[in-house]
C-alpha cells in the first residue's frame, strides 16, 4: 500500500470515529469502552474534550491540549492482564488528573510521569508499583496508592505539595516518612497493621484522618492535631480515646468496634455532629448528653437497655439504635428534628405505634422511615414485642407510612444502588478496593 492510500484510509477512519462519538460527547466528557476497532485517537483533537475515560488495552498514542482528566482502565473480563501503557505515547501538556487504578501496572511503566508538569491528582491504587518513579512528580497535591504492597516510602518526602494522601491497605508499610509531609490536610492509613503513631502530631494541618482497622492502643500524639475535623478510629480494639478530649474542633468521629465501655473523654467535643459508637458492647452512653450539636448518632448493637441519656440531643436528625435491648422509646418524642429512626431488633413494648405517629407526623420536619432491607416494607420497629391489642393499628400505620414515605425511601434506595453500580463499572477497582468502597458508601450494618 502506497503512502497516499494509507493516508486516505487514516482520514476515512478518523471521519468514522468522529461521526461515531460526536453525539456522545457531553460537556467536554467522553467515555470509550471496549471498542476493538479503535486503532487511533487522533480524531479526539477535533473536540474540546477535557475529561476522557478509556477502557481499552491497546497501545495508543494520544495528543491533546485540552484534556485535563484522563482515566485508563482494563476492559471488563481482562482484569488479570497488564495494561498496555506507555507514558511516552501520551502528549497531554495540560493534564491535571490521571487515574490508573487496578491495571496491574509495573514500576517501569510509570518512568516518565514527571513530564506532566501540571499533574496534581494521581491514582495508581491496586497496582504493582512503588514510589520509584513517582517521587519526582512534585506537582502532586493528591496521591492514592491503595493496596500497592508498599513497605519503604522514604522517597515520598520529596512530594512536599501533597495535601491528600491515601495509603489504605498497605499492611507492611513504614509510615515514619509521612511525618515530614506537613502540608497534608487529609490522610488515609486504614488497614496498615499500625501499632503506633507516635509522631503523627507533627502533621498539624490535618483536617481528615482515617486510622481505622489497625492495631492501635495509644494515640496520645493525636491531641496535637488541633485542626482535625474528621477522625475515624473504628476497629482498633482497646484503643485509649482519652486524647480525643483535646480536639474540640472535631465534627465527625467514628469509634465503631473499639471495645469501649466509657465515653467520658468525649465531653469536650461540643462541635461534634456525627458520632458512630456501634458494636461496643455494654457501653455507657450517659456522657453523650453533653454533645448537643449531634445530628447523626449510630448506636447499633451496644447492648443498650435505655436511651434516656439522649433526651437532651434535640438536634438529632438521624438515630440508629438497632439490635439492642431497648424497652422504652418515648424519649425520641423530644427529638423534634429527627428525620430518620432505625430501631430494629429491640424489646420495645410500651411505646405504641400510635405514639410514634403523633410524635412526628404532625411536625413538618421531613421525618421518614429508613429501611436498610426492603424499601417496600416498614421495619422501623421490626422484631420487637408489641401487645396484641396494637396489631390492628400497626397494620393501619404501616399503610400510612407506605403512602407517605415509601416513594422517598425507594428513591434513596435506587440512588444508592445506582451509585454502587456506577462506581464498580467506572472504577473497576478489583475485589479489595471496590468492595471496600461499596461498603463505605452504603454503610452496611453487620448482622
Amino acid at each position: 500500500m502506497n503512502r497516499q492510500n494509507q493516508n486516505i484510509l487514516i482520514q476515512e477512519y478518523d471521519e468514522q470515529m468522529t461521526q461515531k462519538y460526536q453525539e456522545v460527547i457531553q460537556d467536554g466528557n467522553l467515555i470509550i469502552s471496549g471498542d476493538s476497532d479503535i486503532t487511533s485517537l487522533k480524531f479526539i483533537e477535533k473536540f474540546n474534550i477535557q475529561t476522557l475515560k478509556l477502557s481499552i488495552n491497546d497501545s495508543i498514542k494520544l495528543q491533546s491540549k485540552t484534556i485535563k482528566e484522563l482515566t485508563i482502565q482494563l476492559p471488563l473480563f481482562q482484569e488479570e492482564q497488564i495494561l498496555n501503557l506507555n507514558i511516552d505515547d501520551l502528549e497531554l501538556e495540560n493534564l491535571e488528573v490521571l487515574l490508573l487504578n487496578n491495571n496491574n501496572l509495573e514500576n517501569d511503566q510509570l518512568n516518565n510521569l514527571s513530564k506532566f508538569k501540571k499533574l496534581r491528582n494521581l491514582d495508581v491504587s491496586c497496582n504493582n508499583v512503588d514510589l520509584t518513579h513517582l517521587h519526582n512528580v512534585t506537582s502532586l497535591t493528591k496521591l492514592s496508592m491503595q493496596a500497592c504492597g508498599l513497605q519503604n516510602i522514604e522517597q515520598i518526602t520529596s512530594l512536599l505539595n501533597l495535601k491528600d494522601l491515601d495509603l489504605k491497605i498497605n499492611r507492611d508499610i513504614d509510615i515514619c516518612p509521612l511525618y515530614q509531609l506537613i502540608s497534608l490536610t487529609k490522610l488515609n492509613i486504614q488497614s496498615c497493621n499500625l501499632k503506633q503513631i507516635d509522631k503523627i502530631g507533627q502533621l498539624i494541618n490535618l483536617q481528615v484522618l482515617d486510622l481505622s482497622d489497625n492495631l492501635l492502643q495509644h494515640i496520645n500524639s493525636i491531641s496535637r492535631l488541633v485542626n482535625l475535623k474528621e477522625l475515624n478510629i473504628m476497629s482498633n480494639e482497646g484503643v485509649d480515646i482519652t486524647p480525643l478530649g483535646d480536639l474540640p474542633g472535631l465534627v465527625s468521629l467514628d469509634l465503631e468496634s473499639c471495645g469501649l465501655k466509657q465515653l467520658s473523654a468525649l465531653k469536650p467535643l461540643v462541635n461534634l455532629q456525627f458520632l458512630d459508637v456501634s458494636f461496643n458492647s455494654n457501653i455507657n452512653i450517659s456522657d453523650l448528653c453533653f454533645l448537643r450539636s449531634l445530628t447523626n448518632l449510630l448506636l447499633v448493637k451496644c447492648d443498650l437497655v435505655s436511651i434516656y441519656a439522649l433526651k437532651s440531643l434535640v438536634n438529632l436528625e438521624i438515630l440508629n439504635i438497632s439490635y439492642n435491648n431497648i424497652v422504652y422509646l418515648d424519649v425520641v418524642c423530644n427529638m423534634t428534628n429527627l428525620q430518620e429512626l432505625s430501631a430494629y431488633n429491640n424489646k420495645i413494648q410500651d411505646f405504641t405505634l400510635e405514639q410514634l405517629q403523633n410524635c412526628f407526623t404532625n411536625k413538618n420536619n421531613g421525618f421518614n422511615i429508613q429501611n436498610q432491607k426492603q424499601p417496600t416494607k416498614n421495619e422501623i420497629l421490626s422484631a420487637n414485642k408489641f401487645r396484641a391489642v396494637e396489631r390492628a393499628f400497626e397494620k393501619r400505620f404501616q399503610i400510612y407510612l407506605k403512602r407517605k414515605t415509601i416513594q422517598k425511601s425507594f428513591e434513596k434506595f435506587k440512588l444508592k444502588i445506582n451509585v454502587a453500580v456506577k462506581e464498580t463499572r467506572e472504577n473497576n477497582l478489583g475485589f479489595i478496593c471496590s468492595a471496600a468502597q461499596l461498603f463505605e458508601q452504603n454503610q452496611f450494618v453487620s448482622q
